[in-house]
C-alpha cells in the first residue's frame, strides 16, 4: 500500500470554489494545478493507493469547502483541514469539517506569528476537540517555532502531532540548531516526520545521495513514526511519477520496513487517529 500524505490540489471550478489567496511565496503553482479528477488519473498510474489532500493556505485559507467536495466524491483521496483559530464558531466548524469526512487538522503557522499560538493556552479547546474528533493534528512551522512543537508534543501525549516538511530544518547539518531542536523531538512517541519531496531534496542536495536519509531518522524517531509525501502540485517541477518515484528510491534502504512510511504508518494515523 503506497499512500501519499501530501497534495495540494485547485479546484477547476472558480465560481464553485473561488480562490481567497494569501501571499505566501512561490504560490504560481496554483494557476497550472489539476483539479482532484485528474489527480486520481495520476495516483491510479502510479500506484498511489490513497492521498492526503492538505489544505492550501496559499490558495483557499481557511475555507475548506473544495477539499470537503473531494472527499465527499473520492474515497481515496481524504482531506486534511485548515481551521481559524480565532473564529468564534471554530468548535462548530471542526465538528461539521469531521462530519464531512476531514481526517486531520493541520494548524498553519506561516509566517511566524509574533505571539507564538500553536501551543498557547488560548488554544488548548481546540487540541481536546481534536482528539475527541478522531483528527490527527499536523504541525506546519518555520524552524523558529520548533520548540512551539515540543510543548504541544508535552502537554497532549495522546494526541499524534504530524511535523509538516520536517518544519523545514536544514537536517543535513547537525550543527543547525534547529536541526537539533527537530531531532530532540523524537524523545516524544506521538511525534510523526513528515518526510516530504522538499526534505528529500534539499539532503540530497547537500549530500548527495538520498540513501541515509530515511535509515538516519528512523534510527531516532523509528520507522513507524516517519510518513512520506510528494508535495505535488505544490512541487511541480516534476511528473507526479517522478515524484512518487523519488519517494520510493529514498526509502528503499529501509528495506522490509520501508512498507511503513511509504504507507502503513499513514493507515493507522489518519484512518484510526493512532500512532
Amino acid at each position: 500500500m503506497l499512500i501519499d500524505t501530501h497534495t495540494h490540489l485547485i479546484g477547476s471550478d472558480k465560481k464553485k470554489f473561488p480562490l481567497t489567496r494569501y501571499p505566501h511565496p512561490g504560490n504560481e503553482w496554483i494557476e497550472s494545478s489539476p483539479d482532484a479528477d485528474e489527480y486520481l488519473e495520476m495516483m491510479k498510474e502510479v500506484g498511489v493507493s490513497k492521498a492526503l489532500l492538505v489544505q492550501p493556505h496559499s490558495a483557499y485559507q481557511t475555507d475548506n469547502s473544495y477539499i470537503c467536495s473531494v472527499a465527499a466524491k473520492h474515497s481515496e483521496i481524504l482531506p486534511v483541514a485548515i481551521v481559524n483559530h480565532k473564529d468564534v464558531d471554530c468548535k462548530n466548524a471542526i465538528h461539521q469539517l469531521a462530519d464531512r469526512g476531514v481526517v486531520g487538522l493541520r494548524l498553519f503557522s506561516i509566517p511566524t506569528p509574533t505571539k507564538p499560538w500553536i501551543g498557547s493556552l488560548e488554544t488548548r479547546w481546540l487540541w481536546q476537540e481534536a482528539e475527541k474528533q478522531n483528527l490527527a493534528i499536523s504541525i506546519c512551522v518555520l524552524p523558529n517555532e520548533i520548540q512551539e512543537i515540543g510543548r504541544c508534543a508535552r502537554n497532549y501525549p495522546n494526541q499524534v502531532v504530524v511535523i509538516d516538511h520536517c518544519a523545514f530544518a536544514p537536517i543535513h547539518d547537525m550543527r543547525d540548531s534547529s536541526t537539533q531542536e527537530l531531532l530532540t523531538l523524537s524523545k516524544f512517541p506521538n511525534v510523526v516526520l513528515k518526510v516530504t519531496t522538499l526534505v528529500i531534496d534539499d539532503w540530497n542536495n547537500h549530500k548527495g545521495t538520498i540513501s541515509d536519509l530515511f535509515p538516519f531518522l528512523a534510527e531516532l524517531f523509528g520507522p513507524e513514526r516517519l510518513v512520506w509525501g510528494s508535495d505535488f502540485a505544490q512541487t511541480r517541477n516534476r511528473t507526479y511519477q517522478e515524484l512518487v518515484d523519488l519517494g520510493l528510491k529514498a526509502m528503499e534502504s529501509l528495506g522490509d520496513l520501508s512498507e511503513g512510511p511509504m504507507g502503513l504508518n499513514a493507515k493507522e494515523i489518519w484512518e484510526t487517529g493512532k500512532s
